[in-house]
């Protein structure tokens, strides 16, 4: 009986310290680049490409990853997404799909062409995030951030 009682108290023991020692890297988030979708009359769509990384020996388990997107300093949109399973050391890549109106970018034709008069043929970005992983019961999470100008696509046409 105190064989048992030792033996389990080592087992508990080590299973406590091996869960201590065990601190699991969160996902490794990086953006890649964007890329313009279909150009509609009314808008155009925005790919917003990035690589997560798992850095870790054992799989792991993005539970969902948010995202907030802003064109012109204005909220644009904002999500959130369920997640993938990420093998060991592995990388998946992730985008995120925007639909950007017109009116959206410029408020209308007046600040479309008053923005044009001045030189300014491109719009800001920004998309700010969170990537939430679980390992071993414990959640880790990493940001999502990327900023940058889009030009605007050639083939806009105004008409009035």
């Amino acid at each position: 009986m105190k064989r048992r009682i030792v033996a389990l108290f080592f087992l508990l023991s080590l299973a406590l310290v091996l869960t201590s020692c065990v601190q699991p890297s969160p996902p490794e988030v990086k953006y890649l680049n964007y890329t313009l979708g279909r150009l509609m009359a009314d808008g155009l769509e925005v790919n917003f490409n990035f690589e997560v990384f798992n850095p870790n020996p054992i799989p792991l388990n993005v539970t969902n990853y948010s995202y907030k997107i802003y064109i012109n300093e204005k909220e644009l949109a904002s999500a959130s997404r369920e997640g993938f399973s990420l093998a060991a050391s592995a990388k998946s890549r992730v985008t995120i799909l925007a639909f950007v109106r017109y009116d959206q970018l410029f408020g209308s034709v007046v600040s479309l062409l008053d923005r044009l008069s001045k030189g300014i043929n491109t719009f800001d970005y920004r998309i700010e995030g969170e990537v939430n992983a679980g390992l071993l019961g414990l959640t880790v999470s990493t940001p999502i951030r990327a900023a940058g100008t889009i030009p605007i696509p050639k083939d806009v046409k105004i008409t009035l």
